[in-house]
């Protein structure tokens, strides 16, 4: 690098004119005659306040020279090259004037404002018409402040995601037992940003310590692909206005004058052109001042973006869905959109399991940072109604039954009847219940009688209904199958089955008959003819498709489901038809002709008996006199035909009791009394009657008049008791009292004689003994012997009385022993 020298001005004319130089600078020079040597020398101008140096040789190709201060030079070039006559420079500091010096004159370029560079500069021609060869170069400046900046950039991708999630179908009804799939959908929607920062410093500088202080510097920002400008500000005198961070630091040996920092933030949102953007240029434009001169100047930096982000948040975005395992079930990268995620079900809704809201999320999760992280959830309900089929039914049983029945007619007799030759048909066991307990029921019955006697018939009347034969058992119902109308069921077979299980085991099928099936109901009936009356219950069951719905809602068969009904009681009640149930029921006397009781009569024991039916009869007279529902038998019916030695002394009662069924068919039953009057057949001596015969048989009743007591008289003093007969006989022997045990027996065996008994000697002998006793004794209880006699005499009349000893025993009514026989 060649070392400049001083030099001064030469005063000289100073001659304008054009030049001739083929080759044109940016300004055109001024010519002057003469030498120049120092910008001193600079015509008009006098002492030069700046900086200046001549080469003092013309300057080689590309030579440079130093202006005074490290870094700052000038470089001289030639154009074209290897030539002499048109020379241009580039300098780090802008020149005012460059002066070009050839032949006796030179050209003096002045530049308003300062330029760092120019070409084809000249000399004045000479005589051969162009510019002199060029024999120096001087150039003068005023030194002024530099700057310098720089322009890093970088950028970042921001993209926020958000997500929607539906479900198809949203709302499934379905029967219990069905399945429906669905189809869930994750779309997201991706919203990226471009943050652009271009950034860097900015250094002014006033390299010859000239004096220069900045005052103010405006930052511009200028993409290549668009007009936009973006500008920072500062001033010295600072303010809220300043958005450049400067400072001025204290004199320092780099000749600083000022240090800013910068940072442009742009997004994407704001200016979309940013996306495509590949560089562009920042230009601080710097104000200086000194002594009152101010000079504005640039400090320029080209800058580029690079392709790819320098930094990338929100590139993936990772989808949790509830419903699915594992953490991340699906993910979206940036810019491989749609971003449409559909997947099914894993496991299809069921009924009734997932009856109800069945409602899942889908949780989105991208970065935001280096160490943070945004979620979006969304959620999709699918609502499941569950319906119900129910099944139910009823049982009806129907049967027809015929019935048979039994009339059954016995007389009562008391026991010691019962025990008398004769008697036919006796019931082995006594009645044990009711007014006559402890008699029995017979056939037919043989009873004896004196000649005045009466026997007072009491006869058990009775039917017995039984079942002959049942038949025609059925059993028949209705089968209700039900469901909503927003359903639709398919079954398969279409008609349900129907099953009997009987109560001790065993089963049968029955077919039903069904109607159409509406939109909600399927209605059947069935019918079934049983072998007999078996109870038990019956159940219907029916059969449904399972259906498996797809998304869609098409169904297809995956399974069966059985619906079974409330189990009907199968029971037989009362028969739908009945046969012979009620008959009419009568009884007859005097069947057999030539009996002295007139012609037959009878009377309707039950116009219409519809049960079975028992009643005991005595002689009582129905209000109707024309009915009689049983008879005091007399001996006095006797026929005069049959009495005489050597004939029975006997005649019969017959008694039917008829019963006539709905069916036409009679039915009966006889009951026969026999009556023996032994007294008035030749060498038969009567019958005796028991102490409670002859007790009931006075004129005080209760049971119909004797007349044998006329011969004696119930109102008679017995004796010294100070009682009349009839009085001593009802009074009962208290603490065993021998006088009344022996005065009831002889009372009875006094009127049996009186009746015309036969008395046998022993019997006639206690009679008088008895009497003999009597005399003139009190009814105070006996002692010792005298009680001994009384209840010796008393065994002796007592069995004479019940026919053990003497003629025998007359036969007694348990009506008579129900009156009061003790």
């Amino acid at each position: 690098m060649s070392r400049h020298r001083s030099w001064r001005p030469l005063v000289a004319a100073a001659l304008l004119f054009a030049s001739s130089g083929a080759w044109a600078a940016s300004v055109l020079p001024t010519t002057y005659s003469g030498n120049f040597t120092s910008c001193n020398d600079l015509p008009g101008v006098g002492n030069w306040q700046g900086l200046g140096y001549s080469t003092g040789n013309p300057p080689a190709e590309g030579q440079s020279y130093n202006l005074g201060v490290p870094g700052q030079t000038i470089t001289f070039n030639y154009t074209p090259p290897g030539q002499m006559q048109y020379i241009g420079f580039n300098a780090t500091m802008p020149m005012d004037y460059v002066v070009v010096k050839g032949g006796n004159a030179f050209n003096v370029f002045h530049y308003v404002p300062g330029v760092t560079s120019d070409t084809n500069l000249y000399s004045p021609d000479n005589s051969s018409g162009g510019p002199a060869a060029v024999s120096h170069v001087t150039f003068c400046f005023v030194p002024r402040p530099t700057g310098e900046k720089t322009a890093d950039t970088s950028w970042k991708r921001y993209t926020d995601w958000s997500i929607d999630k539906t479900a198809s179908p949203t709302r499934i009804v379905m029967l219990d037992g069905d399945s429906h799939q669905v189809d869930y959908t994750v779309a997201a929607s991706a919203l990226t940003r471009q943050l652009y920062r271009v950034s860097g410093t900015i250094t002014v500088r006033d390299p010859f310590g000239y004096g220069w202080s900045a005052s103010a510097v405006v930052d511009t920002l200028q993409f290549n692909n668009a007009a936009n400008q973006f500008t920072l500000q500062w001033t010295a005198q600072g303010g809220d206005t300043d958005t450049l961070n400067c400072s001025k630091p204290a004199a320092n040996a780099d000749k600083v004058i000022l240090n800013c920092s910068y940072a442009f933030d742009l997004s994407s949102l704001s200016f979309p052109f940013l996306t495509s953007a590949s560089g562009g240029v920042n230009a601080a434009g710097i104000t200086a001042t000194r002594s009152g001169q101010s000079y504005t100047f640039t400090a320029t930096a080209p800058f580029s973006i690079s392709a790819n982000p320098n930094e990338s948040y929100g590139d993936t975005l990772a989808i949790d869905d509830s419903m699915l395992p594992g953490s991340v079930d699906h993910s979206f990268a940036l810019g491989s959109g749609p971003y449409v995620w559909t997947y099914p079900r894993p496991n299809p809704l069921t009924c009734n399991a997932d009856q109800g809201n069945s409602t899942n999320t889908a949780t989105g999760t991208w970065s935001t940072g280096a160490n943070t992280n945004a979620t979006a959830a969304d959620s999709a309900t699918v609502q499941v109604a569950c319906r119900k089929l129910s099944v139910s039914k009823t049982a009806q049983t129907r049967y027809d039954r015929d019935y048979a029945w039994r009339p059954d007619k016995h007389v009562v007799v008391s026991p010691a009847d019962a025990k008398v030759a004769g008697m036919h048909g006796c019931l082995p066991d006594p009645i044990a219940t009711g007014d006559y307990a402890g008699n029995y029921l017979c056939d037919d019955v043989d009873v004896t009688l004196n000649a005045g006697g009466s026997y007072e018939t009491v006869y058990r009347l009775a039917a017995t209904r039984t079942t002959e034969a049942e038949s025609n058992f059925a059993v028949s119902g209705d089968i209700q199958v039900s469901w909503p109308a927003d359903v639709s069921p398919v079954f398969s077979p279409s008609a349900p089955s129907d099953t009997l299980s009987f109560t001790g085991g065993g089963t049968q099928s029955i077919a039903p008959t069904c109607d159409p099936q509406t939109a909600t109901s399927l209605h059947c009936s069935y019918s079934a003819a049983l072998s007999g009356k078996l109870d038990g219950s019956n159940q219907a069951t029916i059969q449904r498709v399972l259906q498996c719905f797809d998304a869609q809602n098409n169904a297809s068969a995956c399974g069966f489901k059985s619906y079974s009904s409330n189990q009907a009681a199968v029971a037989f009640g009362d028969p739908a038809v009945e046969t012979d149930r009620c008959v009419a029921l009568t009884d007859l006397f005097n069947g057999t002709a030539g009996l002295n009781l007139g012609a037959g009569f009878g009377w309707t024991v039950q116009p219409l008996l519809c049960g079975s039916f028992a009643q005991f009869v005595t002689g009582d007279i129905d209000p109707d006199p024309g009915i009689v529902r049983s008879l005091d038998v007399a001996a006095a019916w006797l026929p005069p035909a049959n009495t005489g030695a050597g004939l029975s002394c006997e005649f019969m009662v017959p008694n039917v009791l008829t019963l006539n069924s709905d069916n036409g068919a009679s039915k009966s039953d006889e009951a026969v009394l026999s009556v023996h009057v032994p007294e008035l057949c030749a060498n038969n001596g009567g019958c005796t009657y028991t102490q409670g015969y002859w007790k009931t048989h006075s004129k005080y009743g209760p049971a119909p008049y004797d007349p044998t007591w006329a011969k004696i008289g119930e109102d008679t003093l017995f004796f010294s008791s100070g009682q009349t007969w009839i009085s001593a006989f009802r009074t009962p022997p208290k603490g065993g009292n021998a006088y009344y045990i022996l005065a009831h027996q002889y009372m009875a065996a006094r009127l049996n004689v009186e009746a015309g008994a036969t008395t046998p000697s022993q019997v006639a002998s206690a009679i008088a003994q008895a009497t003999a006793w009597f005399t003139g004794r009190s009814s105070a209880a006996p002692k010792g012997p005298a009680r001994d006699t009384a209840i010796n005499l008393a065994g002796i009349l007592g069995a004479y009385n019940e026919g053990t000893i003497g003629p025998g025993h007359c036969s007694t009514s348990p009506a008579t022993l129900a009156a009061g026989a003790d």
